[in-house]
């Protein structure tokens, strides 16, 4: 047990004690003036401060005003008690000192003022830079430019009095809860009209690869619209800048693209131009071409349980058939530069850069079959196991090699991987003609123990006849 959530549940005790007592002794007529803080009234607030990260920090840090202040018994009870439907409550005078409720405009430089102090925040290890990388966001230079207050500002992404860590799952930070907290605002049709922003990102966030990730496996190492945009500085990524931030995580893929023809056209939009969806999407919706290798090889085996004569062609539609789909999807986009796709030399040659690709893949799970049959028997194939681990590199190397769109490259690692999977076809071939000749080898061995045996028998019946008297 740590001492914070101790410490918080006796401010709480605090709160509850203090609230029933101001209660009560404002029932009692005549008495003398009571002190009454924040917690008198702010009942609420109080209780959702002291469960937040920010459960040690006073009112006033944030709204100005004294720390108590002196009420007689009749006053306690008018400011505390119920009010009717329809009553409004008599105003309360706070005191010069007090602040009140910030504004939102305000917002970012309140909270600035003690996350941008270095001392302040340097014993909890927290970044201060968090303001000046808010005024670089989106959201930041529209608020400071036009005054306009409907952009996100701390409160909107943290809460206000309910502020939680983001490792805790009620917190609207924690990575689970990111996309509905910028959903509250890019979701909202009505508002990003008027800024003329799409609503649907957030919904194609949750069907993509990423969102698949987040919510369907739970992998809060999923990227979330923070990781792509940025938290504070939150601004959408330019096309130009597309690979460099898709290649924090993508590090082989965005060097590969980064050899290509299309990294050095500013008109090419990146990783999204294949993977964003197709041209009715707004670049979240993010696909995925390659498979992990299990489930090429499942695939395959399910395929020749039920068409064992299945073509090529049908093997690599069953094993993988979103690249040759994804980039169907992508093709209307390819027009804005290529504009005759049927003369255009371009689009045979990345349909023959897929199609090579297929057919690595389908002797990839060919060669994986085999060996798993071959495993199944009496024969050992561990050495075979562990040289078709090197087909599986190739393999898995050729996802982010086909970015360069270099139909050479990708053709050599095609044949490796090919002379891998050659070789330990060969092995098992071998191993399976051995084992068929040492049966072969059993026959004239079993042949000769029956003659032998009989041999033997009818030598022991002549001899028994020979030398062995009947008894009388």
């Amino acid at each position: 047990m740590t001492h914070v959530p101790y410490e918080r549940n006796r401010q709480g005790i605090a709160v509850t004690i203090l609230v029933c007592a101001t209660a009560f002794t404002a029932t009692r007529p005549g008495l003398a003036d009571e002190k009454a803080d924040c917690t008198t009234c702010h009942k609420e607030q109080a209780t959702l401060l002291l469960t937040s990260i920010h459960g040690t920090l006073a009112c006033q840090e944030c709204h100005g005003g004294p720390s108590n202040y002196m009420l007689g018994a009749d006053d306690m009870a008018r400011y505390t008690r119920a009010t009717a439907p329809g009553e409004i409550r008599t105003a309360f005078g706070h005191g010069d000192a007090f602040t009140g409720k910030a504004t939102r405009a305000d917002v970012p430089n309140l909270c600035g003022k003690c996350h941008s102090d270095i001392e302040r925040m340097n014993p909890y290890g927290m970044r201060t830079d968090q303001l000046s990388a808010y005024w670089t966001s989106g959201h930041g230079k529209h608020l400071k430019e036009t005054g306009d207050d409907r952009v996100a500002v701390c409160i909107d992404c943290h809460g206000s009095h309910d502020i939680f860590k983001a490792t805790e799952v009620t917190s609207r930070t924690n990575p689970a809860n990111i996309p509905a907290t910028c959903g509250e605002c890019h979701g909202n049709s009505e508002l990003m009209s008027e800024f003329d922003l799409p609503t649907e990102v957030v919904d194609e966030y949750r069907q993509s690869v990423h969102g698949t990730l987040l919510f369907e496996q739970g992998d809060l190492g999923a990227p979330t619209c923070a990781t792509c945009h940025g938290s504070h500085g939150a601004a959408p990524p330019g096309f130009a800048s597309v690979r460099t931030v898709c290649g924090q995580c993508h590090q082989h893929a965005s060097q590969n693209f980064a050899t290509s023809i299309h990294a050095s056209q500013e008109e090419h939009k990146g990783c999204v131009q294949c993977h964003g969806g197709g041209p009715t999407a707004n670049f979240h919706l993010i696909e995925r071409i390659t498979k992990p290798t299990g489930v090429l090889i499942d695939r395959y085996k399910h395929l020749m349980s039920i068409d064992p004569e299945a073509s090529a062609e049908d093997v690599a539609h069953a094993i993988n058939p979103d690249p040759r789909r994804i980039i169907n999807h992508a093709i209307d986009s390819c027009t804005d530069c290529h504009e005759d796709l049927e003369d255009d030399e371009s689009l045979p040659k990345l349909f023959a850069l897929i199609d090579s690709i297929a057919a690595a893949e389908k002797k990839y799970v060919e060669t994986a079959a085999y060996l798993d049959k071959v495993g199944q028997g009496v024969i050992l194939v561990e050495n075979e196991r562990f040289k078709f681990e090197e087909a599986r590199t190739h393999l898995i190397a050729l996802a982010p090699l086909q970015h360069t769109l270099d139909i050479d490259k990708v053709s050599a690692k095609v044949a490796e991987l090919d002379k891998v999977c050659d070789e330990v076809n060969t092995d098992l071939q071998g191993l399976e003609a051995d084992l068929d000749r040492r049966y072969a080898a059993l026959g004239p061995m079993w042949a000769f123990c029956i003659v032998f045996s009989i041999a033997i028998y009818a030598k022991f019946k002549q001899l028994k006849k020979r030398y062995v008297a009947p008894l009388p």
